[in-house]
């Protein structure tokens, strides 16, 4: 994405969250919808003491989730939006949140996990661009495995304002990355699922 997208983009969230506050309509969710996708990536992952990068993290909706479940890891959340970091900040002041950019800033460290959940969905110039670039770098700083969701071409309702990958965009996308990898649509309706293992 150019700076003129990825600035729309802040700027769509940042008015979200005006209207809709600390919930998860304000990042394009509904708590059914978000807390769905939470229980499916957890069924990827095993984050117990482990470090997990959250990368889109939002106001820290997944952080909140894993608190919930009383599992404690290293939990790094990363958005390029600075009010959702402000607010994430203010709810959870003993994790680490950052406003980052990782196509223009580089990662200072590397993760056991990564997870990005819906983060390239809305439909800007370059986001499926931006999508590879960023997977490609979060995949080089993460130690074990990285999640990635986004919405499947193949959904029966479909909205002009929002992006969708298929199963061949993604299987594409994947084999640039790493030989270890799977796809998934059929964990949730509407939904892809890649996973991208290290060796």
């Amino acid at each position: 994405m150019d700076e003129l997208a990825k600035e729309y983009v802040i700027d769509f969230f940042t008015k979200r969250l005006i209207h809709f506050k600390n919930s998860p309509e304000s990042v394009g969710w509904t708590r059914a919808g978000q807390r769905l996708r939470y229980e499916e990536v957890l069924k990827l992952i095993e984050p117990s003491c482990k470090s997990l990068l959250d990368f889109g993290c939002g106001k820290g909706d997944f952080l909140g989730f894993l608190k919930e479940k009383k599992i404690n890891c290293q939990y790094t959340g990363i958005d390029i939006n600075p009010s959702l970091i402000e607010l994430a900040n203010k709810i959870y002041p003993e994790a680490d949140f950052y406003v980052k950019d990782i196509e223009k800033e580089s990662l200072e460290r590397d993760f056991d996990y990564t997870i990005s959940i819906g983060v390239f969905n809305l439909s800007v110039q370059g986001v499926k661009t931006s999508m590879q670039r960023c997977l490609e770098i979060l995949f080089n700083h993460t130690k074990e495995r990285v999640i990635f969701t986004c919405l499947n071409q193949k959904t029966k309702l479909k909205d002009i304002f929002v992006t969708y990958f298929t199963t061949d965009e993604l299987d594409k996308i994947a084999k640039n990355i790493t030989k270890k990898y799977q796809i998934f649509d059929n964990l949730i309706e509407g939904d892809l699922f890649l996973i991208l293992e290290k060796d």
